[in-house]
């Protein structure tokens, strides 16, 4: 399974959509996941998470992302301190004209000292410099099409 925001351009999403579910991947839409990622997780099967998409300001962490603080979602580090699911970071990585290799990580230990709001800012932390190590190691690699960070406003000058 995998959660997966759609995406604006419904055709894009369409294309992306039946290429996932090409591969057996069943796609889960971002909204109202929880339940059925729990259930998923309780049935041992494997959930995908992509974290390094900009949350909204008012749902994220905000969370250190290569030297500067970004809107960073919670779910990853919520639901695994809910359900004790390990978390596996994975990675697919281009090899060759057509060819990949799938990175899995060793589990990343999660902080639990009793107390929630402290916890999911520390593991979404852990979590943003899990993926950054991996962009500076593969930097050709991250394909980002999207404002990670707080956009300055503009200023205009008359």
């Amino acid at each position: 399974m995998v959660i997966a925001k759609p995406m604006n351009n419904r055709w894009v999403d369409r294309w992306v959509t039946e290429i996932r579910g090409g591969i057996g991947l069943e796609v889960v839409p971002t909204a109202k996941a929880s339940r059925k990622v729990i259930r998923a997780l309780s049935q041992n099967r494997v959930v995908g998470i992509l974290i390094d998409q900009r949350a909204k300001r008012s749902e994220g962490v905000w969370a250190d992302f290569f030297g500067k603080k970004a809107p960073t979602t919670p779910a990853l580090a919520v639901l695994a301190m809910k359900t004790g699911a390990p978390v596996l970071p994975a990675f697919m990585i281009r090899n060759g004209h057509g060819k990949h290799r799938l990175l899995v990580k060793e589990p990343i230990q999660l902080t639990h000292t009793g107390d929630i709001k402290k916890d999911v800012e520390a593991n979404t932390q852990q979590l943003n410099r899990t993926v950054e190590s991996m962009v500076r190691e593969y930097p050709d690699q991250w394909f980002w099409v999207h404002r990670r960070w707080e956009r300055r406003k503009r200023v205009h000058k008359r």
